[in-house]
C-alpha cells in the first residue's frame, strides 16, 4: 500500500474504534460494515510498521468483534 492508502485506512480504522457501541445495536445491524478478512490481510503484511502494531494493539483491546475475529483464525501466526 502507499503511504496515502495506508494513511487513509489508518484514518477510517480509528474512526471505527471510536464509533458508539450503540450504533451496532440490533434496531440499527447495518450501521457500518468492514471486511475483517481484508483487515486481517492488510495487518499481517504491514506487520514490521508501528503503525500497524499500534492499529493491531489497539482494535484488539478496544473491539470485542475484531478480537473475536482474529482468535478464531487459523493462521493467527502470521500477525507474529
Amino acid at each position: 500500500l502507499s503511504f496515502l492508502a495506508q494513511l487513509k485506512l489508518c484514518e477510517t480504522l480509528l474512526w471505527f474504534i471510536t464509533i458508539d457501541n450503540t450504533a451496532f445495536s440490533s434496531s440499527n445491524p447495518h450501521a457500518f460494515q468492514i471486511n475483517f478478512n481484508s483487515l486481517y490481510t492488510a495487518l499481517c503484511e504491514q506487520q514490521k510498521s508501528d503503525q500497524a502494531t499500534l492499529l493491531l494493539y489497539m482494535l484488539l483491546h478496544q473491539n470485542s468483534n475484531v478480537r473475536t475475529y482474529v482468535l478464531a483464525r487459523t493462521d493467527i501466526e502470521n500477525l507474529v
